[in-house]
């Protein structure tokens, strides 16, 4: 477990190594179930196979957006809470979390169940893709608590100093799913609903083992049945802390659901197909950014609550450096081997390694900037900063992205559909990285003002400039700044 000590003195070299490597492994391992189906999938059903799941995807990133709002919101605030030295606050958080993770999975699949079918008929979708596509939902929606409580309680177990553990369970997870994959798809015949159950339990392992932990003697977050609760105001904290990261999921939802409208519209079936395929392969490398980014919200939180903006400063860069050279990797691995990469996922369809590659050639140049950009809003969040993380989230999807997507195709057809994300992350770069720079110069700034109060003097209070007036509002022991003059965001 990584003490307290560690977290403020440490260094930040060996920190970054300890939370980022498990994280990156924990984040993939969750989110690679989605890309294992697809193998399995596009080489024992085909392409109307991929078209299915990358359907019935939408909906099922919906779920997992209920987890991320829950468990992202409650580990930034926890972060915040152990840096201040404020255990029992934590612990309501963590307990007001779990009740929420318990109650929308048993609303989400009641509502899912009767609605599912309804998400994907209204793209246009008919024949066996829809039948395959209400198949699988069916079963994701059956057993999303399981989903939500896997993506919720493992920020929060990482948050009390186990990040090995949550890379240990996540592999175990993504083990039973490989396994199962080949038994109900390959083996018995399963199809669709092979892929779905597989799936389901496999998350339901790692929920399994991260709630015997947070409920064992082990865990300084510790769980009791006795001290389950809804607060009110401790909720809202939660979801408000998780928006941004809410938005980001749901907002890839929405992202996806246009995507698969537009493709049917300016291209067919194949086309979603390679959608598909290219969601698959550029999804492990948005996992390596996210994974790194999420990695180091413990390292960030708890220092930039604990008032040391050096530390921040320094994780922050290094978290930057190790984004762009993923970025790079990744790159260089798409542009010397796009036809390798394509047949994982399909190996004897010519028409539909055509359509792949040609989508791939514009998708491939977001990954030299892609990460930054990510790393940009969950740093914000990380520091509780909401809005700036909602202004980034928000900005890219509905002020660049949907316009794109319905005026390029205009112009250049299904190369536009192709075309507009990776524009759209260029876009954005710009404004991140002017963000950025506003941000360094106020950890430089602070850094050099940090010095030791006088004997009797209260402590000053972090994250505000010297020259603020802060007012503090005391909520459960939670304390939320609010300058009188504003932070700009740009």
């Amino acid at each position: 477990m990584v003490s307290d000590e560690e977290m403020r003195s440490g260094n930040i070299v060996n920190l970054f190594l300890k939370f980022a490597f498990p994280t990156v492994v924990g984040v993939i391992i969750a989110g690679i179930q989605g890309v294992i189906d697809g193998f399995f999938i596009g080489n024992a059903i085909g392409s109307q196979g991929l078209a299915a799941v990358t359907l019935a995807y939408p909906a099922y990133m919906a779920i997992i957006a209920i987890g991320v709002i829950i468990g992202i919101g409650a580990s930034s605030l926890t972060a915040l809470q152990l840096g201040k030295g404020n255990l029992s606050g934590a612990l309501d958080i963590v307990h007001n979390a779990f009740s929420l993770c318990l109650l929308t999975g048993a609303v989400l699949t009641l509502v899912g169940l009767i609605f599912c079918e309804t998400s994907i008929s209204i793209l246009g979708a008919s024949g066996t893709a829809l039948d395959f596509a209400r198949e699988y939902l069916r079963i994701i929606f059956a057993g999303s608590i399981f989903v939500i409580l896997t993506i919720a309680l493992d920020p929060l177990v990482r948050n009390d100093g186990k990040p090995r553990l949550c890379m240990n369970i996540m592999i175990a997870g993504v083990l039973v799913n490989l396994v199962l994959d080949y038994l109900f798809i390959m083996r018995m015949g399963m199809g669709m609903a092979g892929a779905a159950s597989a799936t389901i339990i496999s998350f339901a392992l790692p929920a399994v083992l991260l709630m015997h932990y947070l409920f064992g003697s082990q865990a300084k977050l510790k769980l009791r049945l006795k001290a389950m609760r809804f607060k009110l105001g401790t909720l809202i904290r939660i979801l408000r802390a998780g928006l941004p990261s809410f938005v980001m999921q749901i907002s890839l939802a929405f992202v996806l659901f246009v995507h698969n409208y537009m493709l049917l519209r300016y291209g067919s079936e194949l086309a979603v197909s390679a959608y598909g395929i290219i969601g698959y392969v550029f999804s492990i490398f948005y996992m390596l950014f996210e994974g790194i980014a999420l990695g180091v919200q413990p390292i960030i939180g708890f220092n930039y609550g604990a008032g040391y903006y050096e530390r921040v400063s320094k994780t922050l860069k290094l978290t930057m450096l190790s984004c762009i050279l993923t970025g790079i990797f990744g790159f260089a691995l798409v542009y010397f081997f796009p036809e390798r990469v394509v047949q994982i996922f399909s190996q004897d369809d010519t028409e539909l390694m055509k359509v792949t590659l040609r989508g791939m050639e514009f998708f491939m140049f977001s990954l030299l900037v892609e990460g930054t950009v990510l790393l940009t809003a969950i740093y914000y969040q990380s520091i509780n900063r909401v809005r700036a993380a909602l202004f980034i989230y928000l900005g890219k999807i509905f002020v660049f992205l949907l316009p794109l997507l319905f005026i390029l195709p205009v112009f250049f057809g299904l190369d536009g559909v192709w075309s507009a994300s990776p524009a759209t992350e260029y876009i954005m770069i710009v404004v991140a990285l002017i963000m950025l720079s506003k941000e360094f110069r106020f950890l430089r700034q602070n850094a050099k003002a940090e010095n030791k109060p006088p004997a009797g003097a209260k402590k000053a209070l972090p994250g505000v400039r010297q020259s603020e007036k802060a007012e503090v509002e005391e909520n459960s022991r939670f304390v939320t700044f609010r300058p009188a003059e504003k932070r700009e965001i740009l």
